[in-house]
């Protein structure tokens, strides 16, 4: 259960990543010849995102390390935040509409409850059943048949931490937020998400990535969450990559909002002297 997890490009990184290379899966390379393969990912299970191309079979034989974002969850308790602050903020029907949802997502209510709230919300934000074959994860599972040792960018800790400093009433009014959106708000949601990943336009891809998750954050949060979530992320991401990248052939498998913007993953490689390649992600 990852939230998993997220403006415009400015014209000097348009012209650095080429505006006629649209992709969510590079290849990189070092001044010193090191190779990166880095795939901007998508947490959904959709048919229309799984059929992954031989460009991605061939770059995972040729590295021996997989690159997550985070480190799998443990211990479930990770998972807990505010659960008895659950009767305080939420009202009866608030209640029966989680009833009803944890039902869908194959969730025990009892467990739901103890959900840290903005994690749950995230969850019950997708109008599919909540499953372990989501994109991120199959390109995980791929990585292992093929004999690659994971590695996650964050801890569970850190992963969580920017959602979690919030205040309990912003957490619970994420919750709120997405009680309150209809099916039909939903799967509008999703589908505009599917449709412009399947564009491979990364700038594309943030803006529709922001501009939802901006209606589910409470307003007054927008600009820090971003900043957290996206922005210093991306940062960190990218030391931490450069760390593994000395002593390994990485396949990095970050969301492609990460790759985007002025201050995205493909631009800070850019800047560090890398040379790059756009590959095709998909089966056609």
């Amino acid at each position: 259960m990852k939230t998993r997890t997220f403006i415009l490009l400015s014209l000097f990184l348009t012209f650095s990543i080429g505006a006629n290379e649209n992709s969510i899966f590079w290849e990189l390379e070092s001044p010193e010849g090191k190779q990166i393969y880095i795939f901007g990912s998508i947490h959904v299970d959709d048919n229309r995102v799984v059929d992954f191309s031989d460009s991605v079979n061939n770059a995972m034989q040729k590295s021996d390390l997989f690159v997550s974002e985070t480190t799998n969850v443990s211990n479930l308790s990770a998972l807990e935040g505010l659960g008895s602050d659950y009767n305080k903020y939420l009202s009866d029907e608030g209640f029966q509409k989680i009833s009803e949802l944890s039902d869908f997502h194959s969730l025990e209510k009892d467990f739901a409850i103890k959900l840290k709230p903005w994690l749950l919300g995230f969850i019950f934000s997708s109008p599919r059943a909540m499953n372990p074959f989501s994109q991120d994860n199959l390109l995980k599972v791929a990585a292992s048949n093929y004999g690659l040792a994971s590695k996650g960018l964050e801890t569970v800790d850190e992963h969580y931490s920017v959602l979690d400093s919030l205040s309990p009433e912003d957490q619970f009014q994420i919750l709120k937020n997405v009680l309150n959106l209809s099916e039909a708000d939903k799967e509008k949601n999703y589908q505009l998400m599917i449709k412009t990943y399947l564009t491979l336009n990364l700038n594309n891809i943030l803006n529709v990535d922001e501009e939802i998750t901006k209606s589910i954050v409470p307003e007054k949060t927008w600009f820090s969450v971003k900043n957290e979530l996206i922005h210093k992320r991306n940062k960190l991401f990218f030391k931490r990559i450069l760390i593994l990248a000395k002593k390994n052939v990485l396949f990095v498998a970050v969301g492609a909002s990460h790759l985007a913007g002025d201050d995205g993953l493909l631009q800070q490689f850019f800047e560090a002297g890398f040379k790059k390649k756009s590959l095709i992600p998909f089966k056609k």
